[in-house]
């Protein structure tokens, strides 16, 4: 088993048979890519059904049938995300019998891939996997960076303006650089994660000010 990042495109089809919690989780990865996402369960939650009725999913309100078995073989990725064991073990024959990229969320053992859990602060967006150590790990990594890297959201979209204005006024990539290795050390990102941000941002535009005084 691999942890992939898996980057769709307009071609892929991304099947899901179930449409649980687990199944929601799985694909708010990929809702805002440019692939098909297929549904096959005969309830879903109440977001998987919104997405549906937003045409940013299809959703096939039944149980999954041999007839189904087509969507399998031209599937990129497969979630098998029912609580029917005997119905798991079924679908994941025919994703190895097909060799899809086959994902079973009540046998991670049987899992021929799995997906980093992601994490959202604003602008920032991580990937965590701890290589099928267990869930447990995940979610306390998960919260360890929501509570270190809290602080950096905030200072994420002010660092975006500044970007673009030292992209301005620095006409080449060397010296953008030396700006941000001279203004953006260590220890000013260990000061922003400390909550001190109003401070660093108050250095950034007197060091960006000096430049404009310059050109």
């Amino acid at each position: 088993m691999v942890s992939i990042t898996f980057q769709p495109t307009t071609e892929d089809i991304i099947l899901f048979v179930g449409g649980g919690e687990v199944a929601e989780r799985r694909m708010r990865l990929f809702i805002d890519e440019p692939c098909q996402i297929i549904v096959i369960a005969p309830a879903v939650t109440d977001t998987i059904s919104q997405w549906a009725k937003d045409k940013r999913i299809i959703w096939w309100d039944r149980a999954f049938t041999s007839d189904d078995e087509q969507f399998i073989i031209t599937s990129s990725l497969f979630f098998i995300c029912t609580d029917n064991h005997k119905l798991n073990d079924s679908l994941h024959a025919l994703g190895k019998k097909h060799r899809v990229w086959t994902n079973r969320s009540d046998d991670p053992g049987a899992c021929r891939f799995t997906i980093p859990s992601s994490l959202e602060l604003g602008d920032l967006h991580i990937a965590i996997s701890a290589n099928n150590v267990g869930p447990r790990i995940n979610r306390l990594v998960r919260q360890d960076m929501i509570k270190r890297y809290g602080q950096l959201q905030k200072a994420m979209p002010r660092l975006k303006i500044f970007r673009e204005e030292v992209k301005l006024l620095l006409p080449t990539p060397e010296a953008r650089q030396q700006f941000w290795r001279d203004n953006l050390t260590v220890e000013t990102f260990e000061a922003i994660l400390k909550g001190d941000w109003m401070i660093i941002e108050e250095k950034l535009n007197h060091a960006i000010s000096g430049i404009r005084s310059k050109s």
